[in-house]
């Protein structure tokens, strides 16, 4: 069969038309064969060239799929997985593209904490969880995460506990409690949680009055006095006000 024409459809494929047929082929073939001097190809040469082409429709994909986004070694597999590609060519494409530098785990954690560190809210914790989920080495994690200083998660939790307190509307115990599980779901040492937290007092007056106002009008109607107070009682002790806070606000009106 003779060549006719080139054209290109792609970025990195041409169009060839034969004598009675088109045929799509990836530049790196046309230029590993010569075929832009070869006129005549043979119905061999021509399964050859699909199936080399298999290669590069693999290596261009997942090129592409890099060029937006850092990926690690596993987040590419699966995204190739997912095209359903033959293992055996996905497994060349990876070796390919790490013999190339463009996957490079150490490049990829390195990247990853960043972003997660001045992007997100993101502890230390649930960053090695998230590498884990990729299948990177936890000891290379680790290695990584240990380079990070302490004052940079100091900082991060901080800042948390400052956000939540200017939102804060409940009792100093409760707003301690929540914001200790808040901070453990965001992958943050306990020991270093107790110790932000140990030094917080939120102002509690306005909080507990907004309490006790709701419950004494839900119950007003409804109660005895003695049993009013109970009930009232139980309700801010349940809020996590402290037995002070509770018996003031109570005596003082009741």
């Amino acid at each position: 069969m003779e060549i006719q024409k080139f054209k290109k459809i792609g970025k990195s494929k041409y169009k060839i038309t034969l004598d009675n047929s088109d045929l799509i082929l990836y530049e790196d073939i046309i230029l590993k064969y010569n075929l832009l001097v070869k006129k005549k190809i043979s119905l061999k040469d021509i399964n050859n060239y699909l199936n080399e082409n298999k290669y590069y429709e693999v290596y261009y994909n997942a090129l592409s799929h890099t060029n937006h986004k850092m990926r690690c070694e596993e987040e590419l597999r699966n995204y190739l997985i997912s095209k359903t590609y033959d293992k055996e060519l996905i497994d060349k494409v990876i070796n390919k593209l790490i013999e190339q530098n463009i996957i490079n785990d150490n490049q990829y954690i390195n990247a990853f904490i960043n972003d997660k560190i001045y992007l997100t809210n993101d502890g230390p914790y649930k960053i090695k969880n998230n590498l884990l989920n990729f299948k990177i080495d936890e000891n290379l994690v680790d290695e990584y995460l240990s380079k990070i200083e302490n004052e940079v998660w100091d900082k991060k939790i901080t800042k948390i506990i400052e956000k939540r307190l200017k939102l804060n509307n409940s009792s100093n115990g409760q707003f301690k409690y929540k914001t200790f599980n808040y901070l453990i779901n965001l992958g943050y040492p306990k020991e270093l949680i107790n110790e932000k937290l140990s030094n917080i007092k939120t102002s509690t007056k306005s909080n507990i009055e907004n309490e006790y106002k709701k419950i004494y009008n839900k119950y007003k109607n409804k109660y005895s006095k003695d049993t009013l107070k109970y009930k009232i009682y139980n309700y801010l002790y349940r809020k996590q006000y402290s037995r002070e806070e509770i018996e003031e606000i109570i005596n003082r009106d009741l």
